[in-house]
């Protein structure tokens, strides 16, 4: 039985998480009312240490708290093996707390983190980072973002599109946001082709189909993963130099 997502409320950063207890991340944030996503890449990744100090940089110049972070897009050379993967959590961990970007155990914000075919990637880099800020518009579009999902096991292209679609429904429902709130439909992986997307996710997308999607020539960050999706709504769409 699926257990029902706990929901828990970032007070400072004016957003609501999925909590994934003992997890570098949270399974994705909605902004509070009255607020919206601002959705920042570098133009090109910068070294993970030196993109998270931006980071805290960009939400400070925007006048707002370090806890305002709520998900980041990571870059990394190649996938790694389980171990591997469990150092870098460690590390990157260490340093959210430095930044003072959790609540106790818990770290609320989202992340992507996988490996792009991009020999510029020497390293472990920030991509881009989200971060909530008031709302400057009305309206009745709800701002979120949910981490990136891998599929369940390895199997077909088909299905395993299909099994990462319903986890991100299911964690679209817990934030109670839906596809019409929906402008950014993220993919990353090799081995797919564009009538899969279009059977599989975009004519499950309804209204966000419109957006179309983002494909990023990629792996997952777990050497035995082939694909994962994330998607987000974000007001403001800005590039970092």
């Amino acid at each position: 039985m699926v257990q029902p997502a706990r929901i828990v409320h970032n007070d400072q950063g004016s957003y609501r998480f999925i909590a994934l207890d003992g997890r570098p991340f949270s399974g994705g944030a909605v902004a509070d009312p009255g607020y919206d996503i601002v959705h920042a890449r570098f133009a090109r990744p910068v070294p993970l240490l030196e993109g998270l100090k931006a980071a805290e940089r960009v939400v400070a110049r925007a006048g707002r708290p370090v806890l305002a972070l709520a998900g980041f897009e990571l870059r990394i050379p190649a996938p790694m093996t389980m171990d591997g993967f469990a150092t870098f959590n460690e590390g990157y961990v260490e340093r959210l707390r430095e930044l003072g970007l959790h609540l106790d155990a818990l770290m609320p914000a989202a992340r992507t983190n996988v490996a792009v075919a991009a020999p510029d990637i020497t390293e472990p880099s920030l991509h881009a980072l989200s971060f909530t800020t008031p709302a400057t518009v009305g309206g009745g579009r709800k701002a979120f973002v949910v981490s990136g999902i891998p599929e369940e096991e390895r199997s077909d292209p088909a299905t395993m599109l299909d099994s990462i679609i319903d986890a991100i429904l299911e964690r679209m429902a817990a934030l109670e946001v839906s596809w019409e709130d929906v402008t950014a439909i993220q993919i990353y992986g090799r081995e797919i082709t564009l009538a899969a997307i279009e059977d599989r996710v975009l004519k499950r997308a309804g209204r966000a189909a419109m957006q179309g999607i983002h494909w990023f020539p990629s792996l997952p960050p777990i050497d035995t993963l082939m694909l994962e999706i994330d998607v987000r709504g974000a007001g403001t769409d800005l590039v970092l130099e």
